[in-house]
């Protein structure tokens, strides 16, 4: 009896052996792999973001076990790992720009984890089997990992033909980003993707025989997508005025160039508003806006600046000037003064 149960505990004792070495030697198999692509917040490829695979420790990111770094297109891979719970974390290394461009980050970069979050953890672990690929690991950079879209519908007068409708959208918010977004639903209906939170204003035009309209609207998106958002598009307003010299020995005021700038989103260089010149009195007229605008002087020789500009004779409140549809706006007034 004896004999036997010293048998079965040396067999027993042999298939643990035998069991712990083949876990062992699957621990130290590293065959599988991740691989994705880096998005920024408009939608772009993220180009030389850091890739960080984790292993996961308790619910969260723990040890680093290989990073890389994202290539033009945004496309990532990390091969060599152990199959097992894993996390991807993303490190960008630079920000998008309107237009395409792209700058380095000035503040510390926020590090977004799969599939979309900058809190660990809440960083979604991924099931990573031995000598499989797992693919299409996409991941949204932070801060404005969360995607939604804005719904609504482009009109204008019943019964006239418009083309090339678009709809500039952005915001004055840093993580608000702009875009272009091109309507060729024929009735007008629009629904832009890849939304991050905050304030938009959508700023809509089109051509029309009798020239070009514009409708605006603002928007927040919070917690979810928004819809019904209504663009009605109308002829644009226009700002009207005068540029004033104060004392002797002046510019000329037909020698200097006003633009004005739009202060509620960033234009694209598709669309910037077009410079006025004044005449030699000084009178001048910006036509084709909607929206606030503030108004700069350019040309401007040396010891010459723009002392304040006024409606009607009330200084403007950061020089803003609001200008709604079919609206002209008279009575500005840009004061230039001598500095010294």
């Amino acid at each position: 009896m004896v004999v036997r149960v010293v048998m079965a505990l040396v067999l027993i004792a042999g298939s643990l052996v035998d069991l712990s070495g083949q876990t062992a030697a699957r621990g130290s198999r590293r065959t599988a792999s991740i691989a994705g692509r880096i998005i920024h917040a408009d939608g772009a490829a993220a180009e030389g973001a850091r890739v960080a695979v984790y292993a996961m420790r308790e619910g969260a990111p723990a040890a680093v076990v290989a990073t890389t770094t994202s290539s033009h297109d945004g496309r990532y891979e990390v091969a060599g790992l152990p199959a097992g719970q894993l996390a991807v974390g993303v490190t960008p290394q630079r920000v998008r720009n309107f237009g395409g461009d792209s700058r380095p980050l000035s503040t510390r970069a926020i590090e977004t984890f799969y599939p979309g979050t900058t809190d660990r953890l809440k960083a979604q672990p991924l099931a990573v089997f031995d000598g499989i690929a797992t693919e299409g690991i996409d991941i949204w950079l932070e801060p404005t990992a969360q995607r939604y879209a804005i719904s609504g519908r482009v009109s204008w007068p019943e019964g006239m033909a418009v083309e090339n409708v678009v709809i500039e959208y952005g915001g004055a918010e840093e993580d608000v980003h702009s875009g272009i977004w091109s309507v060729s639903d024929p009735g007008g209906l629009f629904t832009i993707t890849g939304a991050s939170r905050g304030t938009y204003v959508l700023l809509a035009r089109a051509d029309s025989p009798g020239g070009s309209l514009m409708g605006i609207a603002a928007t927040d998106v919070a917690n979810d997508s928004v819809q019904d958002v209504r663009l009605i598009l109308r002829k644009p307003g226009s700002i009207e005025g005068r540029v004033v010299v104060e004392g002797a020995g002046g510019p000329d005021p037909s020698s200097v160039r006003l633009t004005p700038t739009h202060t509620l989103l960033t234009p694209s260089p598709l669309y910037l508003p077009s410079e006025a010149t004044p005449d030699s009195a000084g009178r001048f007229t910006m036509p084709h806006l909607l929206g606030e605008f503030t108004i700069a002087v350019n040309g401007l020789p040396p010891g010459w600046r723009v002392r304040r500009i006024t409606r009607t004779g009330s200084t403007l409140t950061e020089n803003r000037v609001a200008v709604r549809a079919d609206e002209r706006v008279t009575g500005i007034e840009i004061h230039i003064a001598s500095t010294r």
